[in-house]
């Protein structure tokens, strides 16, 4: 079920991106021009409603409860992001997503830390164990990117570095693998 909606809402967004880019490319200024105040338009008058929802949703009993299910359904967090709204920081939501990969990637050999998220970019360091081959490498950083890049699409820059010769088995504790400043 999360991957379906996670799929409905990637091929949303993949929707929305590719009018964007055919609305550039048809050459029409004046077309061009009236599509963009419309759309600047609705996304303020979304922006305009959702603040509201999100400052009613608070100000009732249990609000700050609804507010966390808001940031934690998919869809809602994506629009409250489209907008600005969304009430965690990115360094937040990559902790949370590295916390929630760190067993299934744990059993795969590698392990993630994140280094630093300022000025819109974040850094994170792969740990690998002896066993992960060089040639499995590649696809396991870029599925790393896209899980970091659905966690926070709204920074700029994911990099990734890949460790020295640090096996896995040497772990640091949960709690050391805390954003660096």
């Amino acid at each position: 079920m999360a991957l379906e909606r996670t799929q409905a809402l990637r091929r949303c967004l993949e929707r929305i991106d590719d009018a964007r880019e055919r609305l550039e490319r048809s050459g029409d200024g004046e077309t061009e021009v009236v599509a963009r105040n419309l759309l600047s338009a609705l996304m303020d008058l979304h922006g305009l409603a959702l603040a509201r929802a999100l400052t009613l949703a608070q100000s009732g009993a249990g609000g700050d409860a609804l507010a966390q299910r808001f940031v934690e359904d998919d869809y809602v967090a994506a629009v409250l992001l489209l907008h600005g709204l969304h009430p965690e920081a990115p360094e937040t939501r990559l902790q949370k997503k590295l916390s929630s990969m760190r067993p299934y990637w744990g059993v795969r050999g590698f392990r993630v830390e994140l280094l630093a998220v300022e000025r819109g970019a974040a850094k994170a360091r792969v740990h690998w164990d002896d066993a992960v081959g060089e040639a499995e490498r590649s696809g396991i950083l870029r599925e790393i990117e896209h899980v970091l890049t659905d966690a926070a699409p709204d920074l700029d820059l994911i990099s990734l570095e890949e460790a020295e010769a640090n096996p896995i088995h040497a772990r640091t504790p949960a709690s050391t693998l805390m954003a660096q400043p």
